[in-house]
């Protein structure tokens, strides 16, 4: 390691230095209180709380909307092939089960394993 030069001040000296210290400190705080500080009204807030719930019921009416839409013609499409095409229904009921129960089984393995 490397030695370092201590620099011994007395007494004197370092107390000099911690109230020169002090002084700056109190003199940056005292620029600091003098900044203005703006802070909006209420009213500001409210509107601000007003568009966001806005915002928020325009993003749900039209994630519902297209939802209902999707779902709609996903039960549409079902049930046209339960009355035209029965066997392919009941294929497409078939594979979906077994999708879903292969697809679960896997991710609780992978989730075990890394467990």
């Amino acid at each position: 390691m490397k030695k370092q030069k201590v620099i011994i001040l007395d007494n004197e000296q370092q107390n000099k230095q911690d109230f020169d210290a002090i002084a700056e400190l109190q003199e940056g705080l005292q620029r600091i209180d003098q900044i203005p500080v703006y802070s909006p009204n209420l009213q500001w807030f409210e509107q601000i709380v007003i568009q966001e719930q806005q915002n928020k019921r325009k993003k749900l009416f039209r994630d519902l909307s297209l939802f209902f839409m999707i779902a709609l013609i996903i039960l549409s499409g079902m049930i046209l092939s339960l009355y035209q095409m029965p066997v392919i229904f009941i294929l497409v009921q078939i594979i979906t089960t077994i999708f879903i129960v292969v697809y679960t089984s896997v991710r609780l393995m992978k989730k075990a394993n890394q467990i």
